[in-house]
């Protein structure tokens, strides 16, 4: 069964600028996150124009690659939360961020944290109790699971993540 938003305000838009080295986009998606894949600051500035409903922008660091810029022009353009994915390597200038997740930092955790960010922020309240509810589903989920596979839940690649981002 798979874990799915079933939210009445409909799903929030995120943006995600850089790689998608560690698979964050299909974990977003299964969430219930309309996700948006930004490989450029132009093609951020063009996402955050066509959609001033953006709830939030998420920046995966990785090594060399600081967010700084793109975090500067999403501040400028955007009131949506800014989220950092921080790379063990990463230089990028943490104050900018609302949120900053751990490389380490397993799907059902970092999907609470992002509907806690969410739910501190004026007019998500709603669809951020939608995703806590669905990080702790994934949760439970992992927990009913023998102990073998606890880092293979369907639809969620726990255990990929987990080894190409530490």
């Amino acid at each position: 069964m798979a874990v799915q938003a079933r939210c009445h305000l409909g799903s929030p838009t995120v943006l995600y600028c850089g790689a998608d080295d560690c698979l964050r986009i299909p974990v977003l998606r299964v969430a219930g996150f309309r996700v948006a894949h930004c490989a450029s600051i132009g093609e951020l500035e063009s996402r955050l124009e066509s959609d001033p409903e953006t709830a939030v922008v998420l920046f995966e660091e990785g090594r060399g690659r600081s967010a700084d810029a793109a975090v500067d022009l999403a501040r400028l353009r955007s009131t949506a939360a800014l989220v950092l994915f921080r790379h063990p390597a990463g230089d990028s200038s943490e104050e900018k961020f609302d949120l900053i997740i751990d490389p380490a930092t397993l799907p059902a955790r970092w999907l609470q944290s992002l509907a806690e960010t969410l739910l501190s922020r004026a007019g998500f309240a709603a669809a951020a109790s939608c995703w806590t509810q669905i990080a702790r589903d994934l949760q439970a989920r992992r927990r009913d699971l023998p102990p073998e596979n606890r880092s293979r839940l369907p639809g969620v690649r726990i255990q990929l993540e987990k080894r190409r981002c530490t």
